[in-house]
């Protein structure tokens, strides 16, 4: 039976209840003739008269006794299905939220966020990982909620929002024996370097920059985490390139 309207469910209902055609057809706001041809379509369908006129009205065959059983079944179920709705409450959800963050994210975003948290969802949870080249897929599967930090563009299919500007700085150790207030490009690329190797993040766009003007810089230390960094540039004479609000120390005062 092919392209049936869900109508039907409810005009076998209607005349079950109300054992008159032209009953049925006026409660449900409907034509007694489309009432009509919708239960001569029934009938062809099940090879049964379904309902016959007595004097006390339409009575239903046993086989319609059966089929308005289970049509029912079924009418509650489409119910409960249309009105399964998703429903937020924040001040009683216990939901653990997946958010893939940039290590800038879990220095300035995380604290804010869970104090913030801990007012409006004080039993929500959030399980924090590391952004990398799967972060997109797992975006679109549902496996992640979220994503914070310098993130580049993931194209159609992601809605991503800008929250700041950032830019990057240099940082030295206090006392480095060669750099003051003052960095020329020349000592830039004369000193030993400390960078980060993140992967899924927007990072790799000092690498980038300095490729396209065709300048090399002299790696000595490669690091996992800008978490890291700290330690390593504050006892040696390296050189840091890193978004601003992650610099370890405070620029040089003249």
């Amino acid at each position: 039976m092919k392209n049936i309207d869900l109508r039907v469910l409810a005009i076998v209902s209607e005349v079950n209840r109300t054992r008159s055609v032209s009953q049925a057809a006026e409660n449900l706001d409907l034509s007694q003739s489309a009432v009509s041809m919708s239960l001569a379509k029934l009938r062809r369908h099940f090879n049964n008269p379904l309902f016959v006129r007595t004097s006390s009205g339409m009575e239903p065959t046993p086989h319609a006794v059966e089929l308005i059983q289970l049509l029912q079944k079924a009418e509650d179920l489409l119910q409960t299905a249309l009105g399964h709705h998703v429903i937020f409450d924040p001040k009683t959800s216990d939901r653990c939220f997946q958010i893939h963050s940039t290590d800038i994210a879990q220095l300035t975003f995380m604290p804010k966020l869970m104090r913030r948290l801990g007012t409006i969802a004080p039993h929500v949870r959030i399980e924090l990982r590391r952004m990398t080249d799967e972060t997109p897929r797992q975006l679109e599967s549902g496996e992640a909620d979220l994503c914070l930090g310098f993130i580049p563009p993931m194209g159609a299919g992601y809605c991503q929002q800008r929250l700041f500007k950032e830019k990057f700085v240099c940082a030295v150790r206090a006392n480095h024996p060669r750099v003051d207030a003052h960095l020329t490009l020349a000592t830039y690329l004369d000193e030993a370097h400390v960078t980060v190797a993140t992967s899924g993040t927007g990072h790799s766009i000092v690498e980038k920059t300095l490729e396209s003007n065709r300048l090399r810089r002299k790696i000595a230390l490669t690091l996992p985490s800008f978490l890291g960094l700290q330690p390593v540039l504050s006892t040696l004479d390296y050189v840091a390139t890193l978004p601003e609000r992650l610099a370890p120390m405070k620029r040089p005062t003249r």
